[in-house]
């Protein structure tokens, strides 16, 4: 027994000895629920019969609220059980006349038999003990309370227990028995600190608690010993152990836990204390008791009353303020809900739908109770959420306008609500389930009878149709099934000109369509201003922008087109992530990799806060690809796994699989696991184009030649039907050319590498020029391979392209080996081999190091300490943090953990020897 309620027991036995002595007294024992008041009794029960005293013991239920001395019956009952010398009252006809009920409850009953125990008082000390007087009949309370006043020289210990969180018969009649002379009041305390850790460390024999572990039980259970017990049993069953990072567990469990203790207490409250809890519960959390008593039609001061009823019954906590409620915790409410009749919420919650639209209360509050009301056939109910879906999806929240739209068609409307709502929903699902939006808007076009509608719902399928498989090639050259619906002339006869500027974007680089007029100025270096300022026409610029990459035309005009369409007010849903998509690929293709980087992070953070998927896929692919161009190989591979577990767990963008293992395993190859990478991507018949080739290129470097150009040149194939000619996307032809070399077909390969150097020459971005002609000093030899190779890494020295300037920098550090300058192939080789270590590819620095020691050189030991010893996640990390992030600031921004970010920082604080945050600006300056 806890020293608590060793100190109550000892208390509560001197007032039986002094009983016993013939000072006769009484007790009231206050507690709430969860502190063991009855095992207490049960103590003191035994311990007073051991000392000679003749005992009744009695607990009230909830029942004997309803019967008239109920409680006092079932005393005498007890008493009918002694029988010879021991018997409690001689006059058993009246204690038979008592308990059969056959007797007036009036004054002179109440005497005869107080008069009849204080005789059985006289023979015998006799203690009487009653556990929850809360629910005794008022009439048997009235009985003990005139006991209570006449104690004086009688041996008798009289014992009342009740719990404070409990609603009383007559709260006044119980607090009048507690101050009378002869009573006394003993209330249960919660447990001691002390005592809460030797609790918690019974249930955790043999293990070291923390303080903080053992302080969030008590916090949890508030010190009471069955709450204690209950939480401890559900953290031992779930194998929590009692360490101070599970604290927040602790708490959830205790908050559980006290939720059901309350809400197990609910139905045995009054009536109009459970209808006020029901109306709450459907209202929030926490909100106005003035709607309340709006909603029961009462009066302020009554539904105060009642307020403060649950309040002490643990149903609401103290707000500070009597106009307002709140709920224990949010687990309690919805206790609440669950345990209402499905009915009598559903009518609660379109009531309270009603009462706040006529309150002007926001569209959305009234949306969220008609979501939970039966809405069938109701067309003004329809009629909110179907406005309060339009809404959502105007302040770029589709999932909460799915769910509204989703509940309008749940029940059977008119067609052209139908139309109406299914619009909706497909517009937000393209954000999250391009699949299911596809469905959804082809439903309605088939509804809506309005051309200009029907045009819009075709428009946006098409979008869903181009997004569906969130590849490049989709993006850039939408296919032909996507706009097979989309008729120009006819949707230029409706005079909408952002729609038909809209379908110019869908249907202007679609190969093989007839051609959409494009405005001259398009076309020509010489750019017009004054294109580019609705949305409509951003969605064209980035059209003809990604149109123009693809054809490898000079990068200058697609550039200039992508970042005006940037520049201003882009359209809203599917049109704005294609349009993003088209930009960032454009810019990525360029060499702008930073501010391709910068807009992927927009797009993702966008899509974060939106909670949709499909976007989440796409711009994690996005950031792979652009981490890895940039040479940051451990980043490529977290974003592009990433993408792929949503592809794996989340059905939505199931579609978005094969991109996503496309960018894994384009990582994975990166970092020398070729035979890794051809597996991931063997087997699969849904890959895009470019995955062909990257596939084919790691075949390559398996050394599997043949099958290697299979893939190549059907990849190159596909690509040339799409009228994607530009290398800056697949790399397939510098590939092939190398395959044809191994095979023997060295005019083949020389023939390839020098189309891949033109077109690259032509698009203009250095890193691609630069990649090309590393092909082509690989299939030449001689002068030419020599100043090929010098080209490629001078080109390469301007670009952010970290690992491609690594492996131009081995390659010509071979070949410099090869031709007897071995002083100037070490310099190539070392700092390729110290570039492609920073990257993180480790073939290539295996491959660069063997290329070293063949020159002559000297193996060195990995840099320890120093700003060498950064790893790229380290630097990127440190330099957030020297521009005065904080860790969370840095993990959002990474899209990690702040414990990772701590971690980093800890080890760069070591490898740079520095104290702390505040020395990284001048040890990352003196770089």
């Amino acid at each position: 027994m806890q020293p608590e309620r060793v100190s109550e027991l000892s208390d509560l036995l001197t007032h039986a000895r002094r009983a016993r002595a013939g000072f006769g007294n009484a007790v009231m024992v206050r507690s709430v629920s969860g502190m063991r008041c009855s095992a207490l009794l049960g103590e003191v029960t035994e311990r007073v019969r051991r000392l000679g005293c003749v005992v009744l013991s009695l607990s009230c239920s909830p029942s004997d609220t309803y019967s008239e001395f109920a409680v006092v019956r079932q005393i005498v009952a007890a008493s009918l059980e002694f029988a010879g010398k021991d018997k409690i009252i001689e006059d058993e006809e009246l204690l038979r006349e008592v308990a059969e009920g056959s007797v007036p409850v009036d004054h002179r009953l109440f005497e005869a038999l107080r008069e009849g125990f204080a005789q059985a008082a006289r023979r015998h000390p006799l203690v009487i003990v009653v556990n929850h007087i809360q629910w005794m009949d008022e009439t048997s309370l009235r009985w003990f309370g005139s006991m209570v006043r006449h104690l004086n020289n009688l041996s008798v210990f009289l014992v009342l227990a009740h719990r404070t969180d409990e609603t009383p018969v007559d709260r006044a009649l119980i607090d009048e028995i507690s101050k009378r002379d002869r009573c006394r009041t003993v209330t249960l305390s919660p447990l001691s600190p002390h005592s809460v850790r030797a609790v918690v460390e019974t249930a955790f024999p043999g293990q070291r608690c923390d303080d903080a572990f053992v302080q969030a039980c008590a916090a949890a259970t508030l010190g009471r010993p069955s709450h204690l017990d209950g939480l401890l049993a559900s953290l031992t069953a779930g194998s929590v152990p009692p360490r101070a990072s599970h604290v927040e567990q602790v708490r959830r469990c205790g908050e559980r836990l006290q939720a059901e203790a309350a809400a197990g207490r609910l139905p045995r409250q009054p009536a109009d204390l459970q209808e006020v809890a029901a109306v709450a519960a459907v209202l929030g959390e926490e909100g106005s008791c003035a709607m309340i008593a709006d909603m029961l039609n009462m009066y302020g001061d009554t539904i105060s009353g009642l307020v403060e009823g649950l309040t002490q019954v643990g149903i609401f906590r103290a707000t500070g303020d009597s106009e307002r409620y709140r709920f224990g915790n949010a687990a309690l409410r919805g206790l609440v809900c669950r345990d209402m009749p499905a009915d009598a919420r559903r009518a609660l919650h379109m009531r309270a739908a009603r009462r706040l639209n006529d309150l002007a209360a926001p569209l959305h509050q009234v949306a969220q109770h008609l979501l939970q009301a039966d809405v069938a056939g109701d067309a003004w109910a329809c009629g909110v959420l179907k406005e309060a879906a339009q809404d959502a999806l105007e302040a770029g929240d589709p999932k909460t306008c799915a769910e509204y739209a989703r509940r309008v068609l749940r029940d059977p409307v008119p067609e052209e609500v139908r139309a109406e709502v299914l619009w909706l929903l497909g517009r937000a699902e393209v954000l999250f389930a391009p699949a299911a939006a596809d469905r959804h808007l082809g439903e309605a076009v088939r509804l809506f009878s309005e051309p200009a509608r029907q045009a819009e719902a075709i428009v946006e399928r098409a979008y869903a149709r181009v997004l569906r498989q969130g590849s490049t090639e989709s993006t850039l050259r939408p296919p032909r099934a996507a706009v097979a619906h989309v008729d120009v002339n006819a949707f230029a006869e409706l005079g909408d000109t952002e729609l038909v500027l809209s379908v110019r974007s869908l249907t202007c680089a679609v190969p093989g369509r007839d051609a959409v007029p494009i405005p001259e100025s398009l076309g020509r270096p010489g750019v017009s201003d004054t294109l580019g300022i609705t949305p409509g026409e951003r969605e064209l610029l980035a059209s003809v922008g990604g149109d123009l990459a693809c054809r490898s035309e000079p990068r200058d005009v697609p550039l200039e087109l992508v970042q005006r369409a940037l520049a201003g007010e882009r359209p809203a849903g599917s049109a704005s992530i294609v349009l993003l998509l088209r930009c960032i690929t454009v810019l990525t293709w360029a060499g702008h990799l930073r501010e391709a980087q910068h807009w992927a992070d927009h797009m993702l953070a966008g899509a974060l806060r939106q909670d949709a998927l499909f976007p989440q896929v796409i711009a994690r692919c996005q950031r792979a690809d652009i981490a890895l161009r940039m040479g940051d190989l451990p980043v490529a591979l977290t974003e592009a796994e990433r993408a792929l577990v949503l592809t794996e767990t989340q059905h939505e963008v199931k579609s978005c699989h094969a991109v996503a293992l496309t960018a894994v395993a384009r990582v994975r190859g990166a970092m020398g696991h070729h035979e890794e990478s051809v597996g991931l991507l063997q087997g699969l018949h849904d890959l895009p184009a470019s995955a062909l080739g990257i596939r084919g290129m790691f075949r390559l470097k398996s050394g599997d030649h043949l099958r290697a150009l299979t893939d190549l040149m059907e990849c190159g194939q596909r690509l040339q039907a799409l009228d994607i000619v530009n290398p800056a996307l697949s790399a397939w032809r510098s590939c092939a050319a190398l395959a044809w070399k191994g095979l023997g077909n060295a005019a083949e390969a020389r023939r390839l590498a020098e189309k891949e150097v033109e077109l690259a020459r032509r698009w203009g971005a250095p890193a691609v020029v630069g990649q090309a002609l590393r092909t082509l000093g690989a299939v030449t030899s001689g002068a030419p391979a020599e100043r090929a190779l010098a080209e490629s890494v001078s080109l390469l020295e301007q670009t952010d392209a970290r690992l491609q300037l690594a492996l131009s920098l081995v390659a010509a550090g071979k070949a410099l080996g090869q031709k007897g300058s071995l002083v100037q192939a070490r310099q190539s080789l070392r700092r390729g081999m110290r570039l492609a270590e920073e990257s993180g590819a480790r073939s290539l620095t295996a491959e660069a190091h063997s290329s070293l020691l063949a020159a002559g050189g000297r193996l060195r030991r990995a840099p320890v300490s120093g700003l060498p010893a950064l790893t790229p996640t380290e630097r990127r990390i440190a330099a957030h943090a020297a521009d005065g992030r904080t860790n969370k600031g840095i993990a959002e921004l990474l899209h990690i953990t702040p414990r990772t970010v701590e971690v980093h920082l800890t080890r760069v604080y070591g490898k740079l020897s520095i104290p702390g945050r505040n020395a990284l600006p001048d040890a990352l300056g003196s770089a």
